[in-house]
């Protein structure tokens, strides 16, 4: 008797992601795996297909702007179908607390997006009992030729993108009130998610890692609006200009990031622990001293990268220790960025004048900190190695709003 070959029935993914590259690059690779795959923009278009009972996994991104992507979990979890999906969360790497909420909505695996490339999305969907029916060597060579399709799409919009970032943020700086500021944060998070969703699945790491940090910062200001300072507002300026410059180098160069040094001096144990928290929630390894002096010793003897200083330390003050930085051979063009309570304009002068590039006001948020790390490091080469001032960018014309009082636990918190 002659058998027939009847193919195996494809599963169907659901992918709870706004109309981003990200999200069309995920769903063509694991149409291209053999799967169905369903978007869902908005709550009520998951729940529908959730409903129909189509859907055997769901892929959540978690930092969807305008959705309550906790409340859609719990409402999966809460289903009376037995049959219930299993569901992945996408996660920013600096908005912990919204990954522990998923884990305890009942997400079955949470992922940074950002380290998550297609392929390895199919093997988290392997292991949750729902598998590819094409063979790996195929999705392989069928991912790249998807990868350098959007490539071209990716550098198209990015002038527009860019447009539209810089058209937030003007009405971000004057607004005066929480709605108007709220309402521009949720723009500038739309905008932006056009790069952050497809950077790193093109592998452009050092935009994809610059927008994560960004898109975090912007959602941590929506969610606490009086965490909304000028430092925050200044940062977010700095972040859309260094934005430009890894767009034009990513055009004409391999973005390639290599592992940098870093050193945090200040005297406080809480502030410098959380600088460098802060730093390592970037990847990125820093050095922490407590001792001006002994700042000042290894910055003789060893070149960094990038360095924090506390303004007012015993003994030296980060000013003084600014001055004789750059007197030496080691370090004196290495960016230096203040970390201070003042952040009036006699203070802007005053780090200048010392040689600093940069400063962050207390108390910080966490991942504004880890932001403005990562714009000193991936700034280009003929700039950030200009001379110590601080560098111009499109906030220094920007009015400020004005600064909100939060305590330093208060700083603290928000970082988890």
């Amino acid at each position: 008797m002659k058998r027939v070959f009847t193919p195996a029935k494809k599963r169907t993914i659901l992918i709870v992601d706004d109309d981003s590259l990200g999200g069309r690059i995920y769903a063509e690779n694991l149409e291209a795996g053999g799967f169905k795959v369903e978007m869902a923009s908005r709550s009520e278009n998951a729940l529908e297909a959730l409903q129909r009972g189509i859907v055997d996994l769901a892929v959540v991104d978690l930092s969807l702007p305008g959705m309550d992507t906790i409340e859609l979990i719990k409402t999966i979890r809460r289903s009376a179908n037995p049959q219930a999906p299993p569901v992945i969360a996408l996660s920013n790497p600096y908005l912990r607390a919204r990954t522990r909420a998923a884990n305890e909505a009942g997400a079955n695996r949470c992922v940074t997006k950002i380290d998550c490339q297609p392929e390895q999305l199919i093997e988290l969907a392997r292991e949750l009992g729902v598998s590819a029916t094409r063979p790996a060597s195929d999705r392989i060579e069928m991912a790249e030729m998807i990868r350098r399709k959007s490539i071209a799409g990716f550098f198209v919009n990015e002038s527009e993108t860019i447009a539209k970032l810089r058209g937030s943020h003007q009405p971000l700086a004057r607004a005066q009130d929480e709605e108007s500021r709220n309402r521009e944060l949720i723009a500038m998070h739309r905008h932006l998610r056009v790069v952050t969703g497809g950077a790193s699945l093109l592998r452009f790491s050092k935009i994809a890692r610059l927008s994560a940090a960004l898109e975090g910062l912007l959602v941590e200001l929506r969610d606490k609006p009086a965490k909304v300072t000028p430092s925050a507002v200044r940062t977010i300026a700095q972040a859309i200009d260094a934005l430009v410059a890894l767009f034009r180098q990513a055009k004409s160069a391999a973005d390639e990031t290599s592992s940098s040094k870093t050193l945090v001096v200040d005297d406080e144990a809480i502030s410098r622990e959380a600088v460098c928290s802060a730093l390592a929630k970037a990847g990125i390894e820093p050095v922490g001293l407590e001792d001006p002096f002994a700042a000042q010793q290894l910055l003789e003897n060893e070149r960094f990268d990038l360095v924090f200083l506390d303004v007012e330390m015993p003994g030296q003050s980060g000013l003084d220790l600014c001055v004789k930085i750059r007197e030496m051979e080691t370090n004196r063009t290495t960016p230096i960025v203040f970390v201070t309570s003042h952040s009036d304009f006699g203070s802007r002068a005053q780090s200048t004048l010392s040689g600093g590039n940069d400063f962050i006001a207390k108390p910080f948020l966490l991942v504004e900190l880890a932001l403005k790390a990562l714009i000193w490091l991936f700034k280009d080469t003929a700039s950030s190695r200009s001379s110590p001032s601080i560098s111009p960018t499109s906030a220094a014309d920007t009015p400020e709003p004005r600064p909100v009082e939060v305590s330093h636990q208060e700083s603290e918190a928000a970082a988890d």
